[in-house]
């Protein structure tokens, strides 16, 4: 039998950023709406957003979808209902129930998302989070505070954007024993891998995905392998309970590949990818990114220009394989609806 824990509650959320993520969350919102009040008892209202550079708007009733839609079009300031908040004061002050913290993802000591997560967790509020900061280096200490306070840390969209990975492991592969995995984390450096194979020079690759938008204000986020680091020591703590700090995790990244590496990779039947993986062996944590040759055979050799994939081994199935969108407004706004999906189903650790 079917229960939805959730059908009494409305959902008051909060904005921390309002950049492409949360302005692809509000396209979903309107235009789901209906169906999510139908079939999964889930309503909610906005009634604040915070930014550092368009200021802070609050109403207690809800802010109007239509107007956030319009101002996702424009740069423009804030001029209704607006606050005079910082993000932590919005947090602190606002009747929100649930802060989707978005904010710029920080991995040196993940501030200021570290702070507002607290800042949620003292005042009652569950977090929703896309930003990697809080998940990456601080998991445990998010996760004690919510328990304490009986809220939700929830982090979908940190590791594949849209994709379902925590949930997937979660709930399809619940039963199973996953002993590591394998995956494509990283959709800009697969961008450009893919592009040079289709002939196209490292710098050439490397300028196409800046054009395009796929580069992280540091570009060495993605070609360096941070972003991969951080990700992996997400899919640690999620998937083994184990904390690993992100300068253990080997990394490297795919500056050094030519055109001699990716011809060599074609002649043998191969591909460059840069291949995440992780594995645990008497409690030890192996986790290292680095770019791998891999036979066309295998399932990760066959994602291709943005998208992610991660292969779990587990002891019932083999390798598990799921492959989906690395990036996008609307695809990892899906992962925030996701999580606000859970929270609305009141069943979180």
């Amino acid at each position: 039998m079917l229960t939805n824990k959730g059908s009494a509650r409305k959902h008051l959320i909060a904005l921390v950023g309002f950049g492409t993520v949360a302005q692809g969350l509000c396209k979903i919102l309107i235009e789901k709406r209906d169906t999510l009040k139908r079939d999964h008892h889930f309503e909610f209202e906005i009634v604040a957003v915070s930014t550092r550079s368009r200021g802070t708007m609050f109403h207690p009733a809800g802010l109007s979808l239509s107007s956030l839609n319009y101002l996702s079009q424009n740069d423009t300031p804030f001029v209704e209902n607006v606050k005079d908040w910082d993000a932590e004061e919005m947090i602190r002050e606002s009747n929100a129930t649930v802060v989707v913290e978005l904010s710029h993802t920080n991995l040196v000591d993940a501030e200021p998302a570290l702070t507002h997560c607290r800042t949620a967790f003292k005042t009652g509020k569950h977090i929703i989070s896309g930003n990697k900061g809080p998940a990456a280096l601080a998991y445990s200490e998010m996760k004690g505070l919510a328990r304490k306070r009986g809220c939700a840390f929830l982090n979908e969209a940190t590791v594949l954007s849209g994709t379902p990975t925590l949930s997937f492991f979660h709930s399809a592969l619940k039963g199973n024993q996953i002993s590591g995995l394998r995956g494509v984390l990283n959709g800009t450096t697969n961008f450009i891998l893919s592009e040079m194979e289709s002939g196209s020079s490292y710098d050439d690759a490397l300028q196409q995905a800046e054009t395009l938008g796929y580069l992280e204000a540091d570009p060495s986020a993605d070609i360096d392998g941070y972003d991969a680091q951080a990700k992996l020591a997400i899919l640690a703590s999620e998937l083994f309970d184990l904390t690993i700090e992100l300068g253990d995790i080997k990394r490297e990244g795919i500056s050094a590949i030519t055109q001699v590496h990716i011809e060599e990779a074609r002649r043998e039947d191969k591909r460059w990818k840069l291949i995440a993986s992780l594995s645990v062996r008497d409690d030890k944590i192996i986790a290292q990114i680095r770019p791998e040759k891999l036979a066309l055979s295998d399932p990760l050799a066959q994602v291709n220009g943005t998208l992610n994939a991660i292969t779990f081994s587990t002891d019932l199935l083999g390798d598990v394989t799921i492959t989906g969108p690395g990036a996008g407004g609307v695809e990892t706004g899906y992962a925030v609806l996701s999580d606000l999906l859970t929270l609305n189903e009141g069943v979180f650790a």
